[in-house]
């Protein structure tokens, strides 16, 4: 039995809704019958499509019976032609070339946002307060006196720009200031049980003629920057001499307090907002060429390391005659030919559009040695050369750093060491460690359009390729040292110091004796960068 509804004013044909007319007896888009006065009284009642009908299954309201029910054959010639025409609307809009890349990049967006929520991460704090300990340990195993003289570098302020004297300076005469990002607010030598305060920055010097003489009659000074046993020829440093009598085991303690702030020079939506820097940061779109990495902070970068392809000879003194040199940066084909072939083959990686952007050099090379070179926790005692480093598929964090130098140096982009330590987020485990800075400028195009000056352009940055972190300062970073020409002794950095005695060791250490984090924390990705 059908059901049958009459229509007395405009309605809606209760199988598929569409409107009606008074006096349909029939709806003409679905070819139901629709007259009858039972329909109305029951609609009235509330009783709406409760009677049963032939069409209706169990469990499924009628309109979805009929829906599912074979169409008659002109509405399958209608619904044919509206499918034909949908089909072909999408693959119009598809097939469009711009239409094409817009949703290729949508896609490309997706794909970016699912992997980047797998990728794994490390949790910094956004600042600390802290006091780490540089210890010494030193054991005179032996039957006579033993000798220590030691050197340790002082650590001052660092900016976010060392290089320049703003972050940005526009040709209306504004400037965005520099940030702090390492604070040093106390210093202190511990020795023989005595405690001395060393000023910021090691100023005003003090002579080893005037030197401290401790409780045992151990001597600590901190002269002037310069050659010669008495003062510190890698930078400002505090000296210390003392005996270590035959059988005895003593301690030789540098505490500093500090406040370190997280800091990034990349311009990217994978940087959390909370990190300062992002704004005026470097990205793939702002960089500019290798030749304007060469002139912008007036050239002085490029010229201190960019230009020099070999650095650090680790056997030579300069100018020594009949020395073999040892490189550990070098970006020469006939000294460091796995490391010149594969910038070549860094470069040859990129689009053509990129073939002279500095920023998409630098960064593919950093994702390159991510993804080819482990960490060896089995380096030697005396770190690889880059070179080196690449032929042992494998290096520690100096060695992954001259690498990643190495394949700058090849292409004239200015980079130089940084020293220090490196703790987890929870300041528990604390091991010395060496890093990269680069610098990279911003288009001559970009810098013209933001009229920002072009002698400003540019971003001095750190780089980590062992911790995965690319353009950024973390709290968890102690610097020691950033290497500054002319004091540029690296290998006086390294030796730190002379013992004498038949049976002596020296061990050196970090430690944490205070901290405290606030301002939150944030996440830095392990994840690679899209530059097709």
């Amino acid at each position: 039995m059908e059901v049958r509804f009459s229509v007395d004013t405009m309605g809606t044909c209760p199988f598929c809704r569409a409107q009606t007319l008074p006096g349909d007896s029939i709806c003409y888009s679905c070819g139901r019958v629709i007259t009858g006065a039972s329909g109305m009284d029951s609609r009235v009642k509330g009783e709406f499509m409760r009677s049963p009908t032939r069409k209706a299954k169990m469990g499924v309201a009628p309109r979805h019976a009929m829906e599912s029910a074979k169409p008659k054959r002109g509405m399958r010639k209608k619904s044919r032609i509206n499918q034909l025409g949908l089909i072909a609307l999408i693959a119009f809009i598809f097939f469009t070339p711009d239409a094409r890349e817009f949703v290729l990049a949508k896609w490309a967006e997706v794909q970016e946002f699912v992997a980047e929520g797998m990728a794994p991460e490390q949790v910094y704090p956004l600042e600390a307060e802290y006091t780490v300990v540089r210890s010494i340990d030193l054991w005179n195993n032996g039957s006579g006196n033993g000798h220590l003289e030691e050197s340790i570098m002082i650590p001052v302020d660092v900016t976010s720009n060392e290089g320049g004297p703003v972050a940005l300076a526009y040709t209306d005469g504004t400037e965005v200031q520099k940030s702090n990002i390492q604070h040093i607010l106390n210093m202190e030598i511990r020795v023989d049980g005595d405690t001395i305060t060393i000023p910021a920055n090691g100023l005003p010097t003090r002579s080893k003629a005037n030197a401290v003489i401790t409780s045992d009659g151990n001597q600590v000074w901190w002269p002037s920057p310069g050659t010669g046993s008495d003062n510190c020829e890698p930078g400002p440093c505090i000296r210390v001499s003392m005996d270590v009598p035959s059988g005895t085991h003593e301690t030789l303690d540098f505490a500093i307090t500090l406040q370190s702030t997280s800091h990034t020079w990349w311009h990217s939506t994978r940087v959390d907002g909370k990190l300062d820097g992002k704004s005026e940061g470097n990205s793939v779109a702002r960089s500019g060429t290798f030749e304007e990495a060469q002139n912008r902070g007036s050239g002085s970068r490029y010229t201190e390391y960019g230009q020099h392809i070999e650095w650090y000879d680790r056997n030579c003194q300069p100018n020594q005659p009949g020395c073999n040199s040892n490189w550990a940066i070098s970006g020469k084909q006939s000294s460091a030919p796995t490391i010149f072939q594969t910038a070549a083959s860094i470069e040859a990686s990129l689009p053509n559009s990129l073939k002279d952007n500095a920023y998409a050099y630098a960064r593919a090379t950093f994702d390159w040695l991510n993804d080819n070179i482990p960490y060896d926790y089995n380096a030697p005692n005396t770190a690889r050369s880059g070179e080196q480093c690449l032929t042992a598929v494998a290096g520690d964090c100096d060695e992954q750093s001259n690498a990643f130098m190495s394949i700058m140096r090849v292409k004239g982009i200015p980079t130089w060491y940084v020293f220090g330590a490196l703790t987890d987020s929870n300041f528990e485990q604390w091991q010395g460690h060496a890093w990269a800075y680069v610098l990279l400028p911003m288009s001559d195009e970009w810098c013209e359009a933001n009229e920002v000056e072009l002698n400003s352009c540019y971003v001095e940055g750190s780089v980590d390729v062992v911790n995965h972190k690319w353009l950024v300062h973390t709290p968890t970073a102690y610097i020691d040292w950033i290497e500054d020409s002319p004091w540029s002794n690296v290998g006086g950095y390294y030796s730190a110091g002379t013992m004498s005695g038949n049976d002596f060791e020296r061990v050196r250490s970090f430690f944490t004796e205070d901290y405290d984090v606030y301002g939150g924390e944030w996440r830095n990705k392990w994840l690679g960068e899209d530059l097709s």
